[in-house]
């Protein structure tokens, strides 16, 4: 038990690996401990870092205790490192005690925990983007990394995560990184020996987005072969567009939302052909989908 506190004390990912939640949350149970285990986290950031060549902020953490109550502290990322600071932050981070301890380490994905709801971000997210996706942890991985973001991760990761939490998560600084990686790994999804005949087009019109416009994305299949366009203009030719918000687009695409229900139901509008949208995807290998 020694060894191990001590591990935590020195962040080091390869023991913490090995411990579990409950044994996280009983070596962090006291205010010594969090407060040894923040100071030591601080100084190899700031060792690792040097200076900080990033958009200069204020980030606070509050870590939800087992025992109810929280406790925060504030990092501030400046051209002089990186060090606690008694300052109002730019962005706030609200996390139980364990997945902040996974977050640091790099054994958790600060995305993946944002879109499942375990993680609750206030403030300017696009500087945490900027920052988290700069912040190397202990294990060599960014805080944030679009890397993690593998759609069957991203599945499980929204698997219980409430409408509302979504919707606010596809309508923030997140939603780019999202949406970016989404699309980039779709024609992973292609079933080859289904989709060899197949030529298809079908546009996504994707709302939600804070400007209140849209994102428009076009996915051709053809011969099996499949590509995606980013930022499609209104006019590029398709079969179908399916037209849903961010939240249901990510429930659609990951197996969460089926697309003859979301038809019924209205949460999935089609403009064009019904048959050649659903044909779409009958010949893609959802990750959250029975089977897949």
């Amino acid at each position: 038990m020694q060894h191990l506190a001590a591990a935590v004390g020195r962040w080091d990912p390869a023991v913490l690996a090995a411990a579990d939640d409950d044994t996280l949350t009983a070596l962090l149970g006291t205010a010594e401990l969090r407060a040894e285990a923040v100071a030591a986290l601080v100084a190899t950031l700031s060792n690792q870092q040097g200076p900080w060549t990033g958009p200069p902020g204020v980030v606070r953490v509050e870590v939800e205790l087992p025992a109810g109550g929280r406790e925060s502290w504030s990092v501030r990322f400046g051209p002089t490192g990186v060090s606690l600071v008694d300052a109002d932050p730019q962005v706030c981070l609200r996390l139980p005690l364990a997945p902040a301890v996974r977050l640091v380490t790099g054994q958790a994905d600060g995305a993946l925990l944002y879109l499942s709801g375990l993680l609750d971000v206030v403030g300017d997210e696009d500087l945490l983007l900027a920052i988290g996706t700069r912040v190397t942890t202990a294990s060599g991985r960014p805080l944030i990394d679009a890397a993690a973001l593998d759609p069957v991760a991203v599945s499980s990761a929204i698997e219980g995560a409430r409408t509302e939490h979504l919707a606010a998560v596809m309508a923030g600084g997140f939603r780019e990184l999202v949406l970016t990686e989404v699309f980039r790994r779709v024609p992973e999804f292609v079933i080859a020996e289904k989709a060899e005949r197949v030529r298809v087009g079908v546009g996504f019109e994707i709302g939600g987005r804070p400007d209140g416009d849209v994102d428009r994305y076009v996915v051709r299949i053809t011969d099996g072969a499949c590509t995606v366009l980013p930022d499609a203009g209104v006019d590029e030719p398709v079969d179908a567009t399916l037209v849903l918000e961010g939240h249901e687009f990510l429930r659609l695409v990951l197996g969460h939302l089926n697309p003859v229900r979301g038809v019924v139901s209205g949460q999935l509008q089609v403009r064009g052909q019904v048959l050649k949208a659903l044909g779409f995807n009958s010949v893609m290998r959802i990750p959250g989908s029975q089977g897949a």
